[in-house]
């Protein structure tokens, strides 16, 4: 285990060893603040994924509807089932155990640690500071206060050494187990997602027979929908010039019935004269007796 400060330098109290306590409390605070950080972008990414995979069950629920309406069709039904089962949710819950517990848990519990020994430390270093001054403060010409002074410095020291150890123990500890605990973390969500896509391979791969089998029908499925076309536009063509045919059939038995029955009419009259003029197919007819007046 690498020590990340020493032990004997510790029990002086040295200038050395404040200031390797000072880097090393920045260091762990801003350990703390960019744990913090990835945690919560953590929660933040399984949040969305929950939001994910919300849209994804309703997806497949689009699936597994559409595949009912499709059940006259064997081919169109069986891929859609299966669709609708392969489609899986990606792996946020991984997330949450490898990331999101972990590193929480290495937050919550070994840098509380440390914030504990940091603050017992504080304290008796301020405790230790009051005791060299009043026993520096001391008359010398008192010698019960002398003593006091001395005592209550000595007692002092003892404590601090105690506490100081303590917390440098914490130190290196914590410095140790910090490389541990993140690489423990990313590596388990890099193993999940190897996994994933391990099983995502193995599948396809398997299923390689079947989407070449579709791939066929499929061919072969726009082929009989690109000859069902032409025919029907064939059918639409024939059956729009029978219906036009008719149409014109029907216009000249009216005009003929009509016609007919206008020259009957006038044909019941004696003094009428029935003309036809062939240029433009009208018929008239003239009252003699009218031109005769």
């Amino acid at each position: 285990m690498k020590i990340t400060v020493d032990f004997e330098e510790c029990l002086k109290d040295s200038p050395r060893f404040r200031a390797t306590i000072e880097e090393v409390e920045g260091d762990v605070c801003e350990l703390e603040s960019k744990l913090d950080k990835l945690v919560k972008l953590c929660i933040g990414m399984i949040d969305a994924g929950k939001a994910y995979n919300a849209a994804n069950k309703q997806f497949v629920s689009g699936i597994r509807e559409l595949a009912q309406q499709s059940a006259k069709d064997e081919v169109i039904e069986s891929f859609l089932v299966f669709l609708s089962v392969f489609v899986s949710q990606i792996l946020f819950d991984q997330a949450q155990r490898s990331i999101k517990m972990q590193l929480q848990t290495f937050v919550k519990d070994d840098l509380r640690k440390f914030k504990e020994a940091k603050k017992q430390f504080d304290k008796v270093s301020e405790e230790k500071e009051t005791a060299l001054s009043k026993n520096a403060a001391a008359p010398r010409n008192k010698q019960h206060e002398v003593e006091e002074a001395t005592n209550i410095l000595t007692a002092t020291r003892k404590c601090f050494r105690h506490i100081v150890l303590d917390y440098v123990l914490q130190i290196n500890v914590l410095q140790s187990k910090r490389r541990s605990e993140i690489l423990k973390s990313m590596l388990s969500f890099m193993y999940a997602h190897l996994t994933f896509f391990h099983q995502g391979y193995d599948l396809f791969s398997e299923l390689q027979p079947l989407m070449k089998q579709l791939g066929g029908q499929l061919d072969q499925l726009v082929v009989d929908a690109a000859k069902e076309k032409r025919d029907m536009e064939q059918k639409h063509s024939t059956i729009q010039q029978k219906v036009q045919t008719h149409s014109k059939s029907g216009y000249l038995f009216i005009y003929l019935f009509c016609s007919l029955n206008f020259v009957q009419k006038c044909s019941q009259h004696l003094l009428t004269k029935i003309t036809f003029n062939p240029q433009n197919t009208m018929i008239s007819c003239t009252n003699v007796n009218e031109k005769h007046e």
